[in-house]
């Protein structure tokens, strides 16, 4: 009963109150903080495992090669013949901001799997290498 008496006696109008949403719509549209943002499907828990796993065969596959005496390291911040701790410090070093991002949204699938190709070229390449010293060089 104390409903009737509080309602207006002109009605609903539906007409105005779409016309009110859409109004509300564009308006929140507009003033978005992030409006330009394209969100993009974050990587999956098997790429993440898949790059940590690549990460581990790059050092195991360049440190076998390194046994032999004619193979040296390729790349230039960790000098002819690091070892293992040296190695791990660089991947620490350098890749720790994918870590610390990991969960936040930063990488993408595409991203993570460019990425991760190219780790599986480097670890490809490796075992290529050790597999050449192992029929041409000696031991250290």
């Amino acid at each position: 009963m104390l409903i009737l008496v509080a309602a207006p006696s002109y009605g609903y109008d539906r007409a105005q109150v779409e016309a009110d949403a859409a109004l509300i719509a564009a308006y929140e549209e507009e003033n978005k903080i992030f409006k330009d943002l394209e969100f993009k499907e974050e990587p999956t828990a098997f790429q993440w495992y898949l790059f940590y796993t690549l990460q581990a065969a790059d050092v195991y596959s360049t440190y076998r090669g390194l046994q032999y005496d004619c193979v040296r390291e390729a790349n230039p911040l960790l000098g002819e013949r690091p070892g293992i701790a040296r190695m791990v410090t660089h991947k620490t070093v350098f890749l720790s901001p994918l870590w610390m991002l990991q969960n936040e949204g930063v990488w993408t699938m595409e991203e993570l799997r460019f990425v991760n190709t190219v780790g599986t070229v480097v670890v490809i390449n490796n075992y290529r290498v050790w597999n050449e010293a192992r029929k041409r060089c000696k031991l250290r």
